[in-house]
């Protein structure tokens, strides 16, 4: 089986996709981007956050799509955007929004989230919060899952794997 089906299967077998729309979201950017040298557990779990709803859906489209024309294998052009976004977030008070760029930056930089402020954001906005935790419970789920060898003849992207790489 592929790893890309056992990701699925696994979400799928712990309920982790909200609705059919989730699901089918994550699956298209899974599918387009797995193949790709950029791609990492943490892409991963970002895809599985952006596919909650459409508008973040399209927002990860449009930075994976940038990626490939700056063949930027290293995701700084993701890195850098979730920076300024949470940045941004910080700057107009928008605890909802600096929490999930929070999360976003943790996952795409292989570090663990910081959750300090997360009883803030559970009380203040409650569905933030449960979207964070489904995204955490998916986050273990994907760590668990194995790893994959590079086919021998890709060497040119083992010279840009990260430490969160899932080769």
């Amino acid at each position: 089986m592929k790893w890309t089906e056992k990701c699925i299967l696994n979400l799928a077998h712990h309920n982790l996709f909200e609705n059919d729309g989730h699901r089918h979201r994550f699956y298209d950017l899974l599918d387009c981007y797995f193949d790709k040298p950029f791609f990492t557990k943490g892409l991963c779990k970002c895809m599985y956050l952006s596919a909650w709803d459409t508008e973040h859906f399209s927002m990860m489209l449009e930075t994976l799509n940038a990626t490939l024309i700056e063949h930027d294998f290293r995701l700084h052009l993701m890195r850098d955007q979730g920076q300024i976004e949470q940045a941004e977030a910080h700057a107009e008070h928008n605890l909802e929004a600096e929490e999930i760029w929070k999360l976003v930056n943790a996952f795409v930089s292989g570090r663990p989230y910081d959750s300090s402020s997360l009883s803030d954001v559970e009380i203040r906005y409650p569905e933030t919060a449960y979207i964070i935790k489904r995204a955490l419970l998916a986050s273990k789920i994907i760590d668990e899952l194995p790893s994959l060898n590079l086919p021998s003849s890709d060497a040119s992207s083992a010279s840009v794997l990260s430490d969160n790489r899932l080769f």
